[in-house]
């Protein structure tokens, strides 16, 4: 129980950290299906990501370029889930209704290939990430096939706001993955 406290934790604050008070008007809000696995770019898969922090209901988009889809089949096994959707998305709607600001993500500042180094990170990462829901994971079963550390830029209101760092990574055959920083 404790592990899947702590990983929500690391999951809401991984949100948190890149989207921290982002909001669509409220005539905006809406759910949204996961489409990522059918993104042509990393360009698109970020919007989609950041996209799905703006809306009521992207807990499951948001997952699904959290983890491994292997990681989410566990937690769908052990029945976690559905739960951590409900939660996140939950924690989300209060945020969303608490705001009256409109985030937009405006597009990609830089974009560097992944060195060897950085592929090795994320692959750790994923495995780590995974432990709680799949403790069977190595760092082997991952195959990172394209990859970048890429800055954004995300506007409030229509203005400039923020710049961010993230990287955005194709895992295995499942599509676009990202790590905040």
């Amino acid at each position: 129980m404790m592990k899947r406290i702590a990983a929500f934790i690391v999951a809401a604050a991984a949100a948190g950290c890149i989207f921290t008070g982002c909001q669509p008007k409220k005539k905006e809000i809406k759910s949204e299906k996961v489409t990522q696995q059918e993104s042509v770019s990393y360009e698109d898969a970020l919007r989609e990501c950041f996209n799905a922090m703006q809306c009521e209901g992207g807990g499951e988009i948001f997952y699904s370029y959290m983890y491994p889809n292997e990681t989410i089949d566990a937690m769908k096994a052990n029945g976690e889930y559905d739960n951590l959707v409900k939660s996140f998305n939950e924690s989300q709607s209060d945020v969303l209704k608490s705001r009256d600001v409109k985030y937009e993500f405006s597009g990609i500042k830089t974009s560097k290939e992944l060195s060897e180094k950085q592929v090795a990170g994320v692959k750790t990462y994923l495995v780590e990430l995974s432990e709680p829901y799949l403790s069977t994971l190595t760092e082997d079963r991952l195959d990172v096939k394209e990859g970048y550390e890429t800055t954004y830029e995300y506007l409030k209101d229509d203005k400039t706001t923020a710049i961010e760092t993230v990287i955005v990574f194709k895992l295995n055959d499942e599509g676009w993955k990202v790590i905040t920083q």
